[in-house]
């Protein structure tokens, strides 16, 4: 395991430089691509130029002379430029060729260290693969003692497996019959104990139901006497509600002989009003309105919380809401 650390980073350092390489080479190549431009320069003596055309001319005057006098005509020798003219050229030339050359030396240049840079990274390359080699060579040496490693431990585990397996085994037999004996002497314990639940769970109901048999007579005595102290006390409850009410209703004087309205009465258990409304109209706003003033004006009834107290049931189904009619009848 100590080697593959120095290793991988041999590896790793030579590719930063395989890259570094080849990110220069790259630019250097897109350089040389721009070729430079070549400019063709030609010179021109301005001597010469206004020589030639002061010559033109004097030649155009001699023409249109020689045209009036119309003499023979005379063929004129061409003028050699001066050599001075010459040698400027020459030395224009000379120096185009040299820039020329220099030119095509720098761009040799730059196609042999492109090659030199070619060459060292195909050596890099190869010095990468030969370490690739060697690590894949060292991973498989590792990987093949590895795997020895792993039977040999597998081995190992499976002595040691059958071996805890057997003592297992073992224990779980001794066990099964310790919780054997324990169960049969478990379910007789549970059994006698079942037997003594059962038996005193019998005689439990049955104390139970005699109790419950005992309540409920006494329930239906308690409950049977309430019943006869109320209907004692509701003797005449209607008649006495009607007195209290018709005393503290006042009848208008808009209402006809024989109209009739039923306004629905609801108590509280101490015998105060909680609600009254017209069940049955008498067609009459007032008369209507009169009756139910009348309820609301009474406001409470003490002999009601009495009957309450002495019979509950009886107030819920008689006396917690009932109906009471309005009768208009004229009197002589």
């Amino acid at each position: 395991m100590s080697y593959i650390l120095p290793v991988l980073l041999a590896f790793l350092l030579h590719l930063a430089i395989a890259v570094s390489l080849l990110y220069s080479q790259w630019s250097n190549l897109e350089q040389s691509r721009e070729m430079p431009r070549h400019i063709k320069a030609q010179l021109f003596d301005i001597k010469k130029l206004s020589t030639t055309t002061k010559s033109e001319q004097n030649t155009a005057k001699d023409v249109n002379l020689a045209e009036e006098k119309k003499p023979e005509p005379v063929v004129e020798k061409k003028k050699e430029p001066p050599k001075e003219d010459k040698k400027h050229e020459q030395l224009e030339k000379e120096k185009l060729k040299k820039q020329q050359k220099d030119e095509a030396e720098r761009l040799q240049q730059k196609q042999k260290k492109a090659e030199q840079r070619k060459r060292e990274q195909e050596t890099l390359k190869k010095d990468l693969e030969k370490k690739k080699a060697e690590v894949k060579k060292q991973r498989d040496i590792e990987s093949k003692r590895k795997l020895v490693a792993k039977k040999k431990a597998e081995q190992e585990q499976l002595i040691k497996d059958k071996q805890r397996k057997e003592s297992e085994a073992k224990k779980k037999l001794q066990q099964k019959q310790a919780e054997k004996k324990a169960a049969a002497e478990k379910k007789r314990k549970q059994d006698a104990a079942k037997k003594k639940k059962l038996l005193a769970q019998k005689r439990k109901k049955e104390e139970q139901a005699r109790i419950k048999s005992l309540q409920k007579q006494i329930e239906d005595e308690e409950r049977y006497a309430a019943q006869q102290i109320a209907a004692e006390m509701a003797t005449g409850v209607q008649d006495y509600i009607n007195s209290l009410v018709k005393k503290r209703w006042h009848i208008p004087g808009t209402a006809r002989d024989g109209i009739k309205a039923i306004v629905r009465i609801r108590l509280s258990p101490t015998g105060r009003v909680e609600g009254a409304e017209i069940v049955e109209s008498s067609g009459n706003v007032a008369f209507d309105r009169s009756a139910e003033q009348a309820v609301w004006r009474t406001g409470n009834f003490p002999k009601v919380a009495e009957i309450y107290e002495a019979s509950p049931a009886y107030f819920n189904r008689e006396l917690r809401s009932f109906t009471m009619g309005f009768t208009n009848v004229k009197k002589f």
